[in-house]
């Protein structure tokens, strides 16, 4: 059920990540409002809706477990931090993992919502249809945010160079559900 995401430690721990990192916490706030979206516009039942919504809101907890001078770093990341940084999906799956009766979707948009459809992501390089699909959906709605946001290494782009930069990602998405993201989100004036 989607309701155990409410339990009191996935609270805890959201509410520890806008504590360690204010800029993540709006982040997956943000994730989370693209997923529920995004998934009522692909005509999904609410029950998958809320756990859209529920997994965007925590897919990056792992974030919480990272240095700070690593999420916060306004450069480039070293080697050395980029392999810190990629060990934030695995780092939040164990830590939701333990609640009871987490939904196996909101687990499967914590791991894998930074796999590449090509099989060139992380953690596992899982490709096409070996990605769980809400992870798929996932990976959109958290590259749509990321590039339209301001972050203290980049400025936040326009929504016609964020949906450039993802359409010319040959491999990083699901080519289906990319489309769907633009034709209706996007063309259809839902995010504005």
């Amino acid at each position: 059920m989607a309701e155990a995401v409410t339990n009191a430690g996935a609270l805890i721990g959201v509410a520890k990540l806008k504590d360690k990192d204010e800029g993540t916490f709006l982040h997956s706030l943000a994730v989370s409002a693209l997923m529920i979206i995004f998934a009522r516009s692909l005509g999904l039942k609410e029950e998958s809706v809320r756990l859209f919504g529920s997994g965007g809101l925590i897919h990056d907890i792992g974030k919480i477990t990272l240095p700070i001078e690593v999420l916060q770093k306004s450069g480039a990341l070293t080697s050395e931090e980029l392999t810190i940084m990629r060990m934030h999906p695995v780092q939040g799956y164990r830590m939701i993992a333990s609640i009871p009766g987490i939904p196996k979707a909101i687990l499967d948009i914590c791991l894998h919502h930074h796999e590449k459809f090509d099989g060139t992501g992380y953690p596992h390089n899982l490709g096409g249809n070996d990605i769980p699909y809400v992870a798929r959906i996932a990976a959109i709605c958290d590259v749509y945010d990321a590039l339209s946001t301001i972050r203290a290494y980049k400025r936040a782009w326009s929504q016609a160079e964020v949906i450039d930069a993802m359409l010319s990602s040959r491999g990083h998405f699901d080519p289906e559900p990319l489309k769907a993201f633009v034709s209706r989100m996007i063309i259809g004036d839902v995010i504005r």
